[in-house]
């Protein structure tokens, strides 16, 4: 019933002139909202509308939860700002951001550009870090495209993951050995663009793209369910 209330004001704000893009759900702290050709920030409330052009900025321990038109969810961390282009296009230009983004077909594809890449997705659960020498994404459900601003990506990944299946069958005893040995990178790929897989995340050095498995880096998602718990 509120994803159809939200999609019929929606529909009558295109009418007269501006596209609600999203709905404010939750807030802790200090938010605000800058128009699009406006210098002034205006602080914002729950239940609050926000436009194609809006900025969002999260101030010094605030953070915001959000849901677009769609149904999906966003959760801006503390210093976070996010600028809503339109319905299928966003730019995250500073701090940390939880989406978890519904199913959509290609032609409405999301993609969030970020200072070190532009981000498609079409349905997925992920975390983007824009704080500067911090720079990555981690994916936890689904399947992203990642592509180069400018020049190609150098793409690495451990070593170990690709060769442990061979090592396995030799003894135990020595593995700890031979993982200090062998816990390096390996370039895969000189490429524009390529996709993330699911329990992975990359981290971004200029283009130098380094990929490691998520299984130790669960605590970036449980960091974004305690800043809910905060908000209800």
């Amino acid at each position: 019933m509120k994803i159809v209330l939200f999609l019929v004001v929606g529909m009558l704000s295109s009418l007269f002139g501006s596209e609600i893009v999203a709905k404010v759900k939750l807030l802790h702290g200090v938010v605000k909202v800058k128009k699009e050709n406006s210098i002034k920030k205006k602080r914002v409330h729950v239940d609050d509308f926000l436009y194609k052009g809006d900025m969002v900025i999260t101030s010094r321990n605030a953070s915001a939860k959000i849901l677009l038109k769609d149904g999906s969810t966003l959760i801006l961390d503390e210093k976070s700002t996010l600028h809503f282009n339109s319905m299928v296009s966003a730019e995250q230009t500073g701090g940390k951001i939880f989406y978890k983004i519904t199913s959509r077909d290609k032609k409405h594809h999301l993609k969030v550009k970020t200072p070190f890449a532009i981000i498609g997705i079409k349905g997925t659960t992920f975390i983007v870090n824009a704080k500067p020498k911090q720079q990555s994404v981690s994916l936890k459900e689904g399947l992203i495209g990642v592509e180069s601003i400018k020049g190609e990506f150098e793409l690495y990944k451990k070593k170990i993951l690709a060769e442990f299946e061979a090592y396995k069958a030799k003894e135990a005893a020595d593995f700890e050995a031979y993982k200090a040995a062998q816990n390096q990178y390996q370039k895969v790929a000189q490429t524009k663009s390529f996709d993330l897989k699911a329990g992975n995340k990359i981290s971004f050095s200029g283009n130098v793209v380094k990929e490691d498995p998520l299984e130790k880096r669960e605590s970036e998602f449980k960091h974004f369910e305690k800043l809910l718990k905060m908000m209800q």
